[in-house]
C-alpha cells in the first residue's frame, strides 16, 4: 500500500507535509505505526492515511484563509490613507489651498475613468501603482492579476478621498464606505484550538469518576450505556480538538457542538474511517449524495444527554461552577406527526424475501438465515439484544422456550422474555441451539462479530442486489416495524406481556439453564 513502509522493523504510515503547509501543520511527515498482520495493517492503514489526508485538507483551506483577497486588500489600502491623511492634518498649519482642492479633483475623475477601464496601462499604473507596491511590500497584495488589484485600489482611493472632502467640511463623524469592497465581511478566522488548555480536571478524567461513582458497591451501569458516555465524550472532544479540561468549556462550546451534531452525517465513524467528527462532516458534504445525518432525537436524547450528564457530574464535585451543557437541546418544534424513517415490509417483499433460495433448506441455515428468522418472528433490536444473545438465557420458561434478554441495556425494562414462535422451532432452531451447546459456544451467533455485519450483509448484499428491493425506507430494522404492524392488525394491545400474557404480570425470568 502507498505510504507504507517497513521502518527498523516497524510498519508504519508515513505522509511528507508540503512545504507550505508545515508551519500549519506543525511537522514536516505524518507518522503513525502500524500492526504487523498484513489484514490488520491494511484496514489499520487506510484509516489512518484518511485521517493524515484530512488533517492536510485542513490546513490548505486554513492556508486559503490566511491569504489576502481584493477585499482585504482594499480594507487595508483604505486604512492607509485615512492614517496618512490624520498625520498630515497634523502637520499642517492651514487649509487646503485652490490649486490642491483642483488638483485633488482632477486626481479623482481620472480614478473613475481608471475604474471603468478606459485608461491604459500606464496611466494606472501612474495613478495608484503607488498602493499596490506598498501592499506587495507588505505582504497584502492577493494573488490577482495587477489589472485588477489596480482597478479595486482605485474604487476605494475615490472612497478615500470623499472621506477627505468630509473631513475638510467639517463632518465630525465620517460617512460609511458604500464598496462592496469594503463592507464585504472579513473571512471567519479559523478556529482556535484550544485543546492545549491546561489545569483542572480533563474532561475524560471526569467520566471515569462519574463511572467509578456510579458503579461504586456492586452498583450497575449498563454496558451499552457506559460505551454511549464514552462516544459522547470522544466526539466533542473530536470537536474541540482534543481532551478539554472542564472548567475552560463554555456554553458557546456546546452550542456550537450542537450545530456540528446536526450536519454529522449516520455512523461516520465506520463511513469515514480514520476522520474526525469535523472531518467527517466536510468529507460528507463533498459527496454527490451526502449520508443522511443525525436525527434531531438521537442528539438530544444521547449525545447531548450524555455530555451533560458527565459535566453535571463535574459541576456537583467543584470542578466546574455550572454545567455549560445544561438545558441546550435541538428545538424540535410542536409534536406533529412525522413519517417514519423505516417503514415495515409488505407481505409480497416477505415473501421474496424467504422465497429465495437461501432459505430452502433449514439443514443449511447459519448466521443470516437464523438472524433474520428470529428478526421477522421476535421483532427483537438486532445489534445490541439478538447479536449478544447467550444460550445460556435460551430455556424453557413454565413450558414455553423462550429467549430471555438478560443483555439489552436500552433500558431496565428492555431486559424481557420473548417467547420462540412455534415456525422456529419447526424449522430446527432449537436443535440448532443444542448443536451449538455441545460444540462449546457460548453465544447464539459467535460469528456476529460486530454490531452491523448482519445489517450490512442484509442491507446492502441480500436486499438491494440479490433482491433489487431499492427502497432506502426498507432495512434490517424493518422487520421490527414489521411485526408492530402485524400485532397491531390482530388487535393484540399495544403494550402486551412479554411471553405473549394479554395484560398480566409477566412471570419473572428463572435461573438460567
Amino acid at each position: 500500500m502507498k505510504n507504507v513502509q517497513m521502518v527498523r522493523g516497524k510498519w508504519r504510515a508515513r505522509l511528507t507535509v508540503p512545504e507550505e503547509l508545515r508551519a500549519l501543520v506543525g511537522k514536516r511527515e505524518l507518522v503513525a505505526d502500524l500492526p504487523s498482520d498484513k489484514k490488520d495493517r491494511d484496514r489499520r492503514a487506510l484509516a489512518v492515511l484518511n485521517g493524515f489526508h484530512a488533517i492536510l485538507d485542513d490546513a490548505r483551506e486554513a492556508l486559503a484563509a490566511q491569504r489576502p483577497t481584493l477585499s482585504t486588500a482594499a480594507k487595508a489600502h483604505y486604512q492607509a490613507e485615512l492614517d496618512a491623511d490624520d498625520l498630515g492634518r497634523r502637520a499642517r498649519t492651514s487649509g487646503l489651498e485652490d490649486a490642491e482642492r483642483r488638483s485633488r479633483s482632477v486626481y479623482a475623475n481620472r480614478l473613475r475613468l481608471l475604474v471603468a477601464g478606459k485608461v491604459s496601462p500606464d496611466e494606472a499604473e501612474a495613478l495608484i501603482g503607488f498602493g499596490a507596491d506598498e501592499l506587495h511590500r507588505r505582504g497584502q497584495a492577493p494573488d490577482a492579476p495587477r489589472a485588477d488589484l489596480l482597478r479595486a485600489l482605485a474604487e476605494v482611493q475615490l472612497e478615500a478621498l470623499a472621506r477627505f472632502e468630509e473631513r475638510d467640511a467639517g463632518q465630525v463623524k465620517p460617512s460609511e464606505p458604500r464598496s462592496e469592497l469594503l463592507t464585504a465581511p472579513d473571512p471567519e478566522p479559523m478556529k482556535i484550538v484550544r485543546a492545549g488548555a491546561t489545569g483542572g480536571l480533563a474532561l475524560s478524567q471526569a467520566l471515569g469518576g462519574f463511572h467509578r461513582e456510579r458503579t461504586a458497591g456492586g452498583r450497575t451501569l449498563a454496558p451499552k450505556t457506559m460505551d454511549e458516555h464514552r462516544l459522547a465524550v470522544r466526539m466533542f472532544s473530536e470537536f474541540m480538538g482534543g481532551d478539554m479540561p472542564v472548567k475552560s468549556i463554555v456554553k458557546g462550546d456546546v452550542i456550537a457542538y450542537k450545530q456540528a451534531l446536526l450536519e454529522t452525517p449516520n455512523r461516520y465513524t465506520m463511513r469515514f474511517r480514520g476522520l474526525t467528527l469535523p472531518q467527517a462532516i466536510k468529507a460528507n458534504k463533498k459527496r454527490s449524495e451526502p449520508f443522511a445525518t443525525l436525527q434531531p432525537k438521537t442528539i438530544n436524547m444521547k449525545w447531548l444527554s450524555h455530555l451533560s450528564t458527565v459535566l453535571q457530574w463535574a459541576s456537583n464535585n467543584g470542578h466546574v461552577e455550572a454545567n455549560p451543557a445544561l438545558g441546550i437541546r435541538v428545538d424540535t418544534g410542536s409534536k406533529v406527526h412525522r413519517e417514519a424513517t423505516r417503514l415495515p415490509f409488505t407481505r409480497d417483499e416477505l415473501k421474496q424475501i424467504f422465497g429465495h433460495p437461501l432459505f430452502a433448506d433449514p439443514g443449511e441455515y447459519g448466521l443470516n438465515q437464523w438472524a433474520t428468522l428470529i428478526m421477522l418472528y421476535t421483532g427483537v433490536r438486532n445489534s445490541s439484544e439478538m447479536s449478544r444473545m447467550k444460550l445460556c438465557n435460551i430455556y424453557v420458561e413454565q413450558g414455553v422456550p423462550v429467549f430471555y434478554l438478560a443483555e439489552a441495556s436500552k433500558n431496565q425494562r428492555s431486559k424481557r422474555l420473548v417467547p420462540i414462535h412455534g415456525d422456529l422451532i419447526r424449522l430446527g432452531f432449537v436443535d440448532h441451539v443444542t448443536a451449538l451447546r455441545e460444540k462449546g459456544e457460548t453465544f447464539l451467533f459467535p460469528e456476529w462479530t460486530r454490531p452491523d455485519k448482519v445489517n450490512d450483509w442484509f442491507n446492502n448484499t441480500f436486499l438491494r442486489k440479490s433482491l433489487g428491493i431499492t427502497d432506502k425506507s426498507k432495512v434490517f430494522y424493518s422487520f421490527r416495524h414489521t411485526l408492530a404492524t402485524e400485532l397491531a392488525r390482530t388487535g393484540w394491545p399495544d403494550r402486551p406481556c412479554a411471553t405473549g400474557g394479554t395484560g398480566r404480570p409477566c412471570p419473572r425470568p428463572s435461573p438460567a439453564r
